[in-house]
């Protein structure tokens, strides 16, 4: 008889069990001791015995109806002592055997195999996956997920109404050329900054507003924030992040971390980063917009070359950090300038617009 050193689960209660397994010609025999102190044992007949098949160094068997008896055992010696005494029994299949004979560089180099396919899933298949979810989500369910997204966030915010009332009006101004209904927010926040949520909400900072000289930013701004939303870009961005949450609490077996993620994210979420190809696209929409309303391009310039900080001192830009800018997009926002061939002055939009400079000036 050989003995091997175990944890035994008797299925009734969640409390493991240090017990002795010891293999019998028709049985398993298993001795431990009961929450009482007293030495007891279990029998299990070799035909209700399953293995429960993994690909760690801890061998796992159950047995019996609902709720199963379990036991756990770490001895690599226990795959060839099964062999020997139950010769005409499987209890592993050949893969899962083979693995068990493996030297331990030969499983390190496996697992290091196994982790880079994951690494490959996530950076790679991820944002496919979630581009192809969110092409699928009817823009109301996509409006009531960004509508609970504001509402959680705004609570860590000062809103203030009387801009908010204003931009909400110069936005009115503007076809922006999109199906979801765009309503900005304005808050009281010094940072440059503004994100886009899905659905249609519009987070803008009063920061970004006081350092702004044209109405034609605060339009470019905007047309390139709702740009965002109508190729659901938000929506893409939120759904892989949280892809990528869920991704690594399922392989951590973080059941708490799902449930966090899922709890409270929202602050986290409306600031993700887009990525050089989606800022490229939501750029050219943006300005096709103003080719249409024949607003002056040259406002996707200005605003790019304030972010840049070469109109005053620029610290804290948030939406840098948010909205990478390069050089390649100000770049082709100049070449739209010097192609552009239709630009109006809208009087309306201006009056609009010097009332929202009042508005900001008026509380300094």
């Amino acid at each position: 008889m050989q003995h091997f050193s175990a944890r035994y689960h008797d299925g009734r209660r969640s409390i493991a069990h240090d017990a002795t397994l010891t293999l019998r010609p028709d049985h398993w025999l298993i001795h431990y001791q009961d929450p009482s102190g007293e030495l007891t044992s279990a029998r299990w007949t070799l035909p209700g015995i399953v293995t429960d098949e993994n690909f760690s160094d801890l061998f796992i068997f159950r047995y019996g109806s609902f709720p199963q008896q379990t036991i756990e055992c770490k001895d690599r010696q226990l795959p060839a002592a099964l062999t020997q005494h139950y010769p005409d029994r499987v209890f592993f299949k050949k893969g899962i055997s083979r693995l068990f004979k493996l030297s331990n560089t030969a499983i390190a180099g496996m697992a290091v195999l196994v982790v880079a396919l994951l690494g490959v899933a996530y950076w790679y298949g991820l944002p496919l996956l979630a581009s192809a979810v969110a092409s699928r989500v009817p823009v109301s369910a996509e409006v009531e997920m960004g509508d609970t997204m504001y509402e959680n966030l705004l609570h860590g915010y000062d809103v203030d109404s009387t801009l908010t009332v204003k931009v909400n009006d110069f936005a009115r101004s503007i076809d922006f050329k999109t199906r979801y209904p765009i309503r900005v927010t304005v808050v009281r926040e010094k940072d440059a900054n503004a994100f886009a949520l899905p659905g249609g909400n519009i987070v803008v900072f009063d920061g970004i507003l006081r350092k702004m000289k044209t109405k034609e930013e605060l339009a470019a701004l905007l047309a390139h924030e709702v740009s965002h939303v109508h190729y659901r870009h938000s929506l893409r961005n939120v759904l892989r992040s949280l892809g990528g949450y869920l991704f690594l609490s399922i392989l951590l077996n973080d059941i708490n971390g799902i449930v966090t993620v899922l709890a409270d994210n929202s602050n986290a979420l409306a600031n993700l980063t887009y990525s050089r190809e989606l800022e490229t696209e939501a750029d050219q929409k943006a300005m096709a917009i103003f080719q249409s309303e024949g607003l002056n391009i040259k406002g996707f310039v200005d605003l790019f070359t304030m972010l840049k900080g070469e109109h005053g001192d620029m610290t804290n830009l948030k939406l840098l950090s948010t909205h990478p800018l390069t050089e390649d997009r100000l770049r082709a926002a100049e070449a739209a300038v010097k192609g552009q061939r239709n630009v109006k002055e809208d009087a309306g939009l201006e009056r609009k617009w010097e009332d929202i400079e009042r508005g900001y000036h008026g509380d300094e």
